[in-house]
Parts: structure tokens; sequence; C-alpha cells
């Protein structure tokens, strides 16, 4: 069956997870890929998940203490193109990053391209070998489209001995569908 994009990219990160991993939410939102990432990690592992806004960091810890998966989780309230300054030497397994603004919030507060592609450069520097980054676009909303075609320029031009780019996309809905691309790293 297909899957809608963030479901196909859920599931391939939770898929990649294992006990003990390091692994980054770098747009935490409401809280559900951070909670994703948390169970995937396990008892030992870890998850950062960075936002600039309180409420979704409220949001997400709210979500994580009524899973009882809050002590996996640092969240930090910062923006996503500063994960190199809190992860230090770190590798992390798995980054997602849901661009656009906080779903239920100020759609006036999103995600833009200057701090985006620090970001995700920062994130291709964390991965791990065989590690995996999704990028969840969404062109449809202002400054979407910008954000989307400079991060799929991105994606395009990275070394293919280095990394394996995926663009997932459902051409066939109106209104801007969202895309993802899925970022592997080989090396």
């Amino acid at each position: 069956m297909i899957k809608r994009s963030l479901e196909f990219a859920r599931q391939l990160i939770f898929e990649s997870l294992r006990d003990g991993d390091i692994a980054i939410d770098g747009t935490a939102g409401n809280g559900n890929d951070t909670l994703l990432l948390a169970k995937g990690v396990g008892e030992k592992g870890k998850v950062y998940a960075f936002d600039i806004q309180q409420e979704a960091l409220d949001n997400t810890y709210k979500l994580l203490v009524n899973n009882k998966l809050e002590r996996r989780v640092v969240l930090i309230k910062e923006s996503h193109d500063c994960l190199k300054q809190y992860l230090g030497n770190l590798k992390a397994k798995a980054i997602m990053f849901n661009f656009g603004y906080l779903p239920g919030g100020n759609h006036e507060i999103i995600t833009k391209l200057e701090s985006t592609i620090p970001a995700i450069e920062q994130g291709l520097e964390i991965l791990q070998k065989n590690g995996i980054m999704s990028l969840m676009l969404y062109p449809g909303h202002y400054g979407g489209k910008w954000e989307t075609d400079g991060v799929i320029t991105l994606a395009k031009n990275l070394n293919p001995r280095h990394y394996t780019v995926l663009h997932y996309n459902l051409i066939n809905l109106q209104n801007f569908p969202p895309q993802l691309l899925l970022i592997q790293k080989k090396i």
C-alpha cells in the first residue's frame, strides 16, 4: 500500500533505530516525531529535540510525559541550525526535520531557508554511516515553495558516493502536497 509522505518517513526512521542510538528531531513541533524517536532509541538511547517556540516544546514535553518517555529526550529551545553547538562530536542514527509551521500554532512563524540549509548541512555531518535523515517539505504555505526548492537543490547536489537521496512525492494530489526527501549517509 502506498503511504502518505510523513507516514512513510516515520516507518523508515523507526525501523532504522535500535536501543542505545542517538536521534535528533530538528523541529519538535507538537512532539509526534520526538515521541517516535524516543520509542525507537530505547532505554539506553537519547533524542535531542529542537524548536524555537516554547509552545512547541511544551506540547512535546506533555506528549512525552503522557507516554512516560521524557527521560529519553533533551528538549532544546533553539533554532535547528544550532545542532552542532549542542551535539558536539556525537553521531546520530536518525535525524528528522518537519519544516513549515507549528500545526495549531502561529502560522507566521515558519522555518526559513537561511536556517534550514545550515541545519541540514550540520545534520549531514552529525549523521553516522548508514544513518537516515528525513526532510518533510511543505511547498503550499507562504515561503514553503522557496524553502522546498532550496532543499531539493541541496539534495540533488550531494555527492552520490557519500549519500543516497530519495524524493518521495505524491504527484496526483492537489494544492501543493507535502514532499519527502530521505537521505542515507553511505560513508
